[in-house]
């Protein structure tokens, strides 16, 4: 009987081999119940091969480990029969772990049936053995060692089928390395205990090995542990890349899944190649008919040649994409939705992908037409009631007139300052009546405008005049810097006034006795700056948020004789918008106000163009104005087109 010992690197390298498998053995087993249909086909083989490779590397390694005092070879198509035998045995523990519901009788029949394939796979590889000796084993020891190979089989598969559920748990990463490592030892014990069932004899002298054979050394142990461990590594990394791919993928597809507006991608050709099940759910329509450009058919027919333009255009151009349309449901009703999409591009610049959102606005367009109607009915109310308002006021008006002339007989003074007192009322009545009717008219689109190159400093000085009373009658000191008399400026001459006279008029009022107001205009780029400055009380800083909204004032004083409705800047500011321009403000509490009004700026006009356009503008005087829309489309750009010519469509009377 030959001498035996065992090479202890090798020996524990087996062991650390067995247990790398059982790991890779047990994450690979959990891909197999998480994939479906041919994924899950491709695990299964998989992990039986990788399986195989953990088992039976530490059972070549174990081999190599045995130090006997003659040479060893091995055969190696019996070798690779060994490794045969260890995936059948391991393509049993997956069919296990491939099936939903596994009882006890089942799984220790399937533990008999994989304990003979290892028990297959090592005494198998034990025939591989070529050397001048002969093998002999001990019955008892060969019976152990096959019941070992059950029991450690029935052990394996009854710990992954636990981990199998348990996985999803805190920590489950404890339990999956203390069932590798306790699969390891119960494998390698398994292999020990068949090798110390063999006994070696001496054979015959000038025996020589014959067929493919390969000498087993400490090197090829070597070879062979770290081959395997790098192969079982390239496993693990496989396994725990799908993991991360499917867990990605996964909370991707759920959130497209969850999502409660239409989800969509496209090809760099703009074909749509994915929508997510919310689309198919509203439309009603299926994959076939969808994808490419069969979405078309959903859009409404009225929008369809809209939305394919506009598309096509974007993907033509790589830019951003977004249009409002109106999409059939199941029902046959249509609702409308704002899409909106964006390519997606590689490296180079280039368009790969477009991704792409619907979101249902139809309850936005329901209150904004309820919003627009809402503001119609307001509209035409205010007008309604000015125009009632002032017949009556008209009347008081003139049966006043006629009692100051002394129609129904001589008055005293007394008398006569009462007369005086109602025809103030009556006008100041009419004024705030002329507001409100005025806001009205601008608030619904239907003001007219007549556009023209306006001398900037002559219509300053026509306004001046109109104002000069009410300076004069406070004890207001005023100065004007002209910006030049060839400067002129777009507007309608009319409106232009109508906003300087406004912004004059508060000064006066809201400016004490003995304070400063200064009218002035400079260019500015390419409009003119028009400013009217006072020394007034100035504006808080919460007020000037909202002092250009309808209906506020900046200051409400009980003992100021003469109130407004807070309308003026309001209806300044859409003025000066429909005419390109707007209204600013620039205040500070006790410091005063100044309000700029900027127009664009016409083309410089030198001093014999002036008297030409004063006659052009007496003959245009005389003329119908245009329309806000045919003089300045685009004027109220917050309001739909339709609507504008509807509006200007409605009769007013002013």
């Amino acid at each position: 009987m030959l001498d035996q010992s065992y090479n202890l690197n090798l020996v524990v390298l087996s062991v650390l081999i067995a247990t790398i498998g059982a790991y890779v053995a047990i994450e690979i087993a959990l891909r197999v119940r998480a994939a479906v249909r041919r994924r899950r086909l491709f695990w299964v083989y998989g992990g039986s091969l990788a399986m195989a490779l953990g088992i039976w590397s530490m059972h070549f390694v174990g081999m190599l480990a045995l130090h006997l005092p003659i040479p060893v070879w091995y055969d190696a198509p019996v070798v690779i029969l060994s490794y045969v035998a260890a995936f059948i045995g391991c393509a049993i523990a997956f069919s296990i772990f491939n099936r939903a519901d596994v009882g006890s009788p089942l799984l220790m029949l399937a533990s008999i049936f994989m304990g003979f394939a290892i028990a297959g796979m090592h005494y198998t590889g034990m025939a591989a053995m070529r050397m001048n000796s002969h093998v002999l084993y001990d019955p008892l020891i060969f019976a152990a060692s096959v019941g070992v190979a059950i029991v450690v089989s029935f052990a394996a598969l009854a710990l992954t089928r636990n981990l199998l559920t348990t996985s999803s748990e805190p920590r489950a990463w404890l339990k999956k390395a203390g069932a590798s490592l306790l699969m390891g030892f119960a494998v390698a014990g398994m292999h020990y205990t068949g090798m110390a069932a063999a006994f070696f004899t001496r054979g015959p002298t000038g025996w020589q090995p014959t067929g493919i054979a390969v000498l087993g050394t400490y090197q090829l142990g070597l070879v062979v542990a770290a081959t395997s461990a790098g192969l079982l590594g390239i496993a693990l990394a496989a396994t725990q890349f799908e993991r991360w791919t499917l867990r990605t993928k996964g909370r991707f597809e759920n959130l497209l899944e969850l999502s409660p507006q239409v989800v969509w991608f496209g090809d760099p050709e703009g074909q749509i190649t994915y929508f997510n099940p919310y689309w198919y759910e509203y439309t009603g329509l299926s994959e076939k008919k969808t994808l490419g450009d069969g979405w078309i058919n959903a859009v409404h027919p009225e929008d369809r040649a809209r939305v394919v333009e506009s598309w096509r255009s974007a993907v033509r151009e790589g830019s951003d994409y977004e249009v409002e349309l109106r999409l059939r449901g199941r029902e046959d009703e249509y609702c409308w939705f704002l899409a909106r999409s964006r390519p997606s591009r590689d490296e180079s610049g280039k368009v790969d992908a477009w991704l792409g959102i619907a979101v249902d606005i139809e309850e936005r367009k329901k209150a904004e037409e309820e919003a627009w109607a809402a503001s119609q009915a307001k509209s035409e109310f205010l007008a309604s009631m000015s125009h009632e308002l002032r017949t009556p006021l008209n009347a008081i008006g003139g049966y006043a007139e006629l009692l100051a002339l002394g129609i129904r007989g001589p008055l005293n003074a007394e008398q006569a300052q009462d007369i005086a007192r109602i025809r103030r009322s009556q006008q100041h009545l009419l004024t705030l009546i002329q507001d409100v009717l005025n806001f009205a008219k601008v608030d619904a689109g239907q003001t007219e405008y007549h556009i023209t190159a306006v001398p900037v400093d002559e219509a300053l000085h026509d306004t001046e005049s109109m104002i000069a009373p009410q300076i004069l009658a406070k004890g207001l000191h005023y100065s004007y810097n002209g910006v030049g008399k060839t400067t002129a400026v777009l507007a309608d001459p009319e409106k232009m006034q109508q906003i300087v006279l406004n912004l004059l008029t508060n000064a006066v009022k809201f400016t004490e006795p003995g304070g400063t107001i200064t009218l002035s205009s400079e260019m500015s780029g390419k409009c003119v700056d028009i400013r009217v400055a006072d020394t007034g009380p100035g504006i808080s800083p919460e007020k000037l948020k909202k002092i250009f909204d309808p209906f506020v004032q900046a200051e409400r004083r009980l003992n100021q004789p003469v109130q407004g409705v807070g309308l003026g800047l309001a209806i300044s500011q859409d003025l000066a918008r429909a005419m390109g321009g707007q209204v600013a403000v620039e205040s500070a509490v006790g410091e005063g106000s100044t309000f700029t009004l900027s127009l664009p700026r016409a083309p410089l006009m030198d001093l014999a163009d002036l008297a030409k356009l004063k006659l052009e503008l007496a003959e245009q005087a005389l003329a119908p104005p245009l329309s806000d829309r045919a003089l300045h489309e685009g004027a109220h750009p917050e309001r739909p087109k339709e609507r504008r010519d509807q509006n200007e469509r409605q009769h007013h009377d002013a």
